[in-house]
């Protein structure tokens, strides 16, 4: 069962001579909330620009229309903040375009519901609180001069400034949780006291927002007054995506031999067996279609932790259009738990390894600027591989690359249980993984750079890493050690790409496209080595320490001989 809110809105003009409040909320079907949840939002016009109301209300009206239209792969704050980027720069040319004088702009405080948590964004002097457990608290700070005699005016607002700040912030939703947005024609003449004892006086929404704005008037409010009250009567009582649960405890097929039927699939053979995984050769008996069916061992029936694995690689593949990933085949209805994806012939370049293919330095930069395009695409989906390397890297028949193995991809809207802290191959992750850090888009062009690293030279720049070992890194090997024949502008490409200190890597996928593609013309230098003191600090004080007893001892004895 998703979210269960109630939300009541109330705004009234007051002794002002228009409305600049705009309020608004989208509570969507059941599909969407699961997915991304309920968004609430209360705007507040300028009253120094002549286009207030119109800030407020577009701004209010874009952000809940826009939300639901970002990636479902984003995380809630990512998806706010792009939208709010957008709707502040058109503003800003709203208002240089028209020949009126005054701006457009508004305070903005948005409540986005979603799972088992909620996300804030605040820009102005609007305020959001919460009531927990009778206990009133606001959530949100004033962007106000703190001069005397400036406490009204803005620091911070849509569309006020080129560069928008806004305050985010997030946490656990509890069942009787009530929210309140209120502009500052409601808190200020009524007080946080006052709030709370209305909160509590009213259980009903509704009720509460009217009985807000009514009493903020009474009480010889000089503003628009508008409240917004959210009321969370239940949360989501299991974690993770509705779409998986549906499917994680589905029985496994088991072993299946060439022949075998898989609901509407006749098995043709097996491609591929992992300690985890199966992977089959399979015809779609209505289509005649070929397509590869990806499943669990049969010793795994049970483990949830795989299964969902298994159902998120599904989930991210339909909502990732490129051809330089395998596509998957909706499954309206199955009786087993597997995945249907694209099935193309040809290997993986690992297979054209230990087959003994030579990649030259051009089929490298070739495959690597396909890796980078596909990864690209991932990255921007806020979806994170994990696992780049060239076992996971298939080229078919017409050379065409494509990225496999999404099964431990890492996706910020999808908070699944690991049964590995940290997926990977020790010798394709970044250091900064290997000591117990989180995976980032840096780390995946990490593991990029040593697959091209390893295409050329079949070495790793750190040497081989084995799961038990927990490595010092020094400085990388240059690549033309094993092959001379490497161009310098590749080498320092390959270099930069497998630093040792993240800050000295690609920042992102189009950045190390972009110099693969440039070429000699990129004139990128190589990266600098670090200094011990910076590389392991505790190795140089060390040894800076002995190099000063030892000094200190050889003084002592001049002393003594003298």
């Amino acid at each position: 069962m998703p979210i269960e809110l109630q939300i009541g809105h109330a705004t009234e003009t007051g002794p002002r001579s228009s409305n600049e409040d705009y309020g608004g909320f989208v509570t969507p079907d059941a599909e969407t909330i699961a997915l991304k949840g309920c968004l609430v939002a209360l705007a507040d016009g300028v009253s120094g620009g002549s286009h207030g109301r119109e800030a407020a209300e577009t701004t209010v009206r874009n952000l809940l229309a826009d939300y639901y239209a970002t990636p479902d792969t984003w995380e809630t704050q990512h998806s706010l903040n792009s939208i709010l980027q957008g709707i502040n720069r058109w503003l800003l040319g709203q208002t240089a375009s028209r020949r009126e004088a005054g701006g457009m702009a508004c305070t903005l405080s948005a409540l986005a519901f979603r799972g088992r948590r909620f996300t804030l964004a605040h820009v102005g002097d609007t305020r959001i609180y919460r009531l927990r457990d009778r206990q009133l608290e606001q959530l949100s700070q004033d962007h106000v001069w703190e001069a005397p005699g400036m406490e009204h005016v803005l620091k911070r607002a849509v569309g006020l400034d080129q560069h928008l700040l806004v305050d985010f912030g997030d946490g656990e939703l509890q069942a009787g949780d009530v929210f309140l947005i209120a502009s500052d024609g409601v808190w200020a003449p009524l007080g946080q006291m006052e709030l709370h004892r209305l909160l509590l006086l009213h259980d009903e929404p509704e009720f509460a927002a009217r009985a807000l704005v009514r009493e903020a008037l009474a009480r010889d409010g000089q503003d628009n007054a508008s409240a917004l009250v959210v009321r969370v009567r239940a949360i989501d009582a299991e974690v993770g995506l509705a779409e998986l649960r549906a499917a994680r405890h589905l029985p496994l097929p088991g072993k299946l031999t060439p022949g075998a039927r898989l609901d509407g699939f006749t098995i043709e053979s097996v491609l591929h067996e992992s300690r985890e995984t199966l992977l089959y050769k399979a015809r779609h008996i209505e289509s005649g279609q070929v397509w590869a069916l990806k499943t669990l061992q049969p010793r795994l029936e049970g483990d949830v932790a795989l299964a969902e694995r298994l159902l998120m690689e599904e989930w991210i593949a339909k909502r990732t259009q490129s051809h330089y990933l395998p596509q998957v085949l909706p499954l309206p209805a199955r009786n087993f738990l597997y995945l249907a994806q694209s099935y193309h012939e040809g290997a993986t370049l690992q297979a054209k390894l230990d087959a003994g293919l030579h990649f030259s330095a051009t089929d490298t930069v070739t495959l690597g600027i396909r890796l980078l395009k596909g990864l690209a695409a991932l990255h921007r989906l806020d979806v994170i591989h994990r696992d780049i390397k060239p076992a996971n890297l298939h080229v078919d028949n017409e050379g065409k690359l494509r990225i496999l193995d999404l099964g431990v991809a890492a996706c910020p809207a999808y908070d699944s249980i690991e049964a590995d802290a940290q997926p990977g191959t020790p010798s394709f992750m970044a250091p900064e993984l290997l000591a117990g850090g989180n995976a980032s888009a840096q780390s995946d062009l990490y593991a990029v750079g040593v697959t091209l690293y390893h295409l050329l030279t079949r070495k790793y720049p750190y040497g081989e890493i084995e799961p038990f070992q927990h490595p010092k890194f020094g400085e990388p090997a240059p690549p033309t050690r094993y092959r001379p024949d490497i161009p310098v502008w590749l080498e320092n490409i390959l270099l930069k790409a497998c630093a040792r200190d993240l800050a000295a890597r690609f920042e992102t996928a189009e950045e190390f496209l972009l110099a693969l593609e440039q070429g000699e013309a990129s004139r990128l230098t190589r990266p600098r080595a670090l200094p011990l003191s910076a590389r392991d600090p505790l190795s140089f004080w060390r040894l800076m320490t002995l190099a000063s007893l030892i000094l200190n001892l050889f003084l002592i004895y001049l002393l003594a001989v003298s």
